[in-house]
């Protein structure tokens, strides 16, 4: 029991101690990786096929934004991960959307195909 205590003391300190840690430099890192992030899913179309998570990227990092110009750096270095979370989703789910989407034009194809040689699916 007294192990255990000692095990949920120290979980509950880390957050605190790597939030103290944050700084301005850690801050700018994140928001270039969440812009990154949110590029990349724009690029993907994350528009058209996973508008939600894009949405919530770019709402994730306008708060990011105004955190670290209000140097709340710990606030700041949270909404851009979460920025860059959400970026990475949407890309995750545009390419996943468009994968499959290829696969079952794909697999029409392929029934066309048969359909044209007599050959059962």
């Amino acid at each position: 029991m007294n192990m255990t205590r000692s095990v949920l003391a120290v979980a509950l300190a880390l957050p605190s101690g790597v939030a103290m840690a944050v700084d301005r430099d850690d801050v700018e890192l994140e928001l270039a990786q969440a812009a990154t992030a949110i590029q990349a899913a724009e690029r993907d179309d994350a528009m058209r096929y996973a508008p939600r998570d894009l949405d919530e990227a770019h709402a994730a990092f306008d708060v990011a934004r105004r955190a670290a110009d209000s140097r709340e750096w710990v606030d700041a270095a949270l909404y851009a991960e979460r920025a860059k979370v959400n970026g990475d989703l949407a890309s995750a789910r545009s390419r996943q959307q468009r994968a499959e989407a290829a696969a079952a034009q794909i697999q029409r194809s392929v029934d066309a195909l048969r359909a044209e040689h007599g050959d059962a699916p």
